[in-house]
């Protein structure tokens, strides 16, 4: 059963659905234009996107160093294997094994006593070579002047030279035996060859030794030598900057070596490259050098691994870039720089070795450049940048927020620097949190997390904090 309805409602019905009819041919309308709008929008976006803040650092072209670091391995300047030079007992040792001995002192005792009665007997030898020698002095004499008044013939007369002539290298003889017994004498003392520290001993006392035998080992230690090698391609590189300076232009700074220890630390003192091989070492494809090294303190150990830096050339004009600025474009090595038109560009760059401040550029860059050190994440070519102002504060002081690894500041939602003491403010909501510290409530990486369960907040303010959280919660379910 159909109710009629009164005059004023049907006129509400029909103004109702007029108004309905309206609606439904607006969104329509919006509808079939949504793509043009939509793209006509997002072109805007890209158009209004802001500029990049970014830092740069203007190419000035300057001389620079190559620099390179080679693994080496330290020795004794001298190594000398102390051995027995005559057979017999050994008596005597007169170091303690492992320590410093200075050149000329004792070291070892071989028995003298069989070597001091040879001794005796060459001198006895001797002795009687010299009367000998006497005698036929006198018998020369006396034949001489009987020949000269004709009273013994000629034939006694050569007699009696040769017998003083046999009787002088008879003495000659027995004065070259002695001295050579003097010198076996002389080798039962050892003694230290040079200076340095001893190794264990390889034969006790009272072992019989004969010519030959290692008795220890005396390694120098001051100064010291680190051998090395360097690739053939930096051989020559090396050696083609040396002839290009010339012999009045190789300083002791081209020949300086720095040691590098295994923990990264530099030796105090430098070194000197005093010798390098003149061919190429086919097996290894490398060429060896040599540094000496003052070793005052033996802080430097025959054997002990380090890094040896030498300056493989030296570059005028050279243009260096950091190496945060390089990056890989589309198969290529490339740099941003500033355009005058204050956009981003991409400069391919042929990179050569690695230098003291960053790396050096063969070509792509001629110097004046601006080139772009960070916020590289959020480049592309053409984007427009704005280079900040050498007098702004850096990212990390007080009052200016913190970095990203992009270069990116971090903010709050209201824009508001992280760490400053400031008001809280969600949305629109008026009951807004004030006198807290935002610091209260970050947490360094080494601070513990029960710090965050005790803010320094007043009661009343964080009674207001959990209401203006309570209604974010709201607003996020949509009541």
């Amino acid at each position: 059963m159909r109710y009629p309805l009164s005059a004023p409602a049907r006129r509400a019905s029909i103004g109702l659905r007029f108004s309905c009819v309206i609606v439904f041919a607006c969104v329509l309308a919006a509808c079939g234009g949504g793509g043009d709008g939509e793209g006509g929008g997002q072109q805007a976006g890209q158009q209004q996107q802001p500029p990049v803040s970014v830092d740069v650092k203007t190419v000035i072209p300057h001389t620079v160093d190559i620099m390179s670091e080679y693994p080496g391995r330290v020795r004794g300047r001298r190594t000398v294997e102390v051995r027995a030079r005559v057979e017999g007992i050994l008596e005597k040792r007169f170091y303690n094994e492992g320590e410093i001995v200075e050149q000329g002192d004792m070291l070892f005792t071989i028995d003298p006593r069989p070597f001091q009665a040879v001794v005796n007997q060459r001198k006895a030898e001797l002795s009687s070579a010299k009367a000998s020698l006497n005698q036929a002095q006198r018998n020369w004499a006396r034949v001489r002047r009987l020949y000269e008044v004709d009273a013994v013939s000629e034939a006694e007369r050569d007699d009696s030279l040769s017998q003083l002539e046999t009787a002088r290298a008879s003495v000659e003889q027995a004065q070259a035996n002695l001295d050579a017994a003097q010198i076996d004498l002389g080798y039962t003392r050892v003694e230290a060859p040079l200076t340095g520290v001893t190794s264990l001993r390889d034969v006790d006392e009272g072992a019989l030794v004969s010519s030959g035998t290692q008795l220890t080992t005396i390694t120098q230690l001051d100064p010291v030598q680190v051998l090395f090698a360097l690739p053939e391609d930096d051989a020559i590189a090396r050696n083609k900057a040396l002839a290009a300076m010339g012999a009045q232009r190789t300083s002791e700074r081209t020949r300086e070596a720095t040691i590098i220890l295994p923990n990264g630390d530099e030796f105090p003192a430098k070194g000197v490259v005093d010798f390098t091989q003149s061919t190429i070492n086919p097996e290894t494809g490398t060429v060896q050098l040599r540094a000496v090294v003052e070793n005052a303190n033996n802080a430097l150990m025959p054997g002990r691994y380090v890094r040896t830096r030498i300056r493989l050339d030296t570059r005028h004009n050279a243009v260096v870039v950091p190496n945060v600025a390089v990056s890989d474009g589309e198969q290529q090595t490339q740099v941003f720089v500033v355009g005058d038109d204050g956009k981003a560009k991409a400069v391919k760059v042929q990179l050569g070795p690695d230098v003291e401040n960053g790396r050096l550029v063969e070509s792509g860059l001629s110097g004046g450049e601006k080139v772009i050190v960070s916020g590289l994440g959020q480049l592309k070519p053409g984007a427009a940048v704005k280079v900040k102002s050498e007098q702004e504060e850096p990212a990390n002081a007080p009052g200016q927020g913190t970095k990203d690894d992009a270069g990116k500041s971090q903010s709050n939602d209201d824009d508001q620097p992280v760490g400053q003491s400031a008001e809280v403010r969600h949305g629109d909501n008026d009951n807004a949190v004030v006198g807290i510290d935002t610091q209260d409530l970050r947490l360094s990486p080494r601070e513990p997390l029960q710090g965050m369960n005790q803010p320094r907040a007043s009661s009343g303010a964080r009674q207001a904090y959990r209401t203006d959280d309570a209604y974010a919660a709201n607003v996020g379910r949509g009541s």
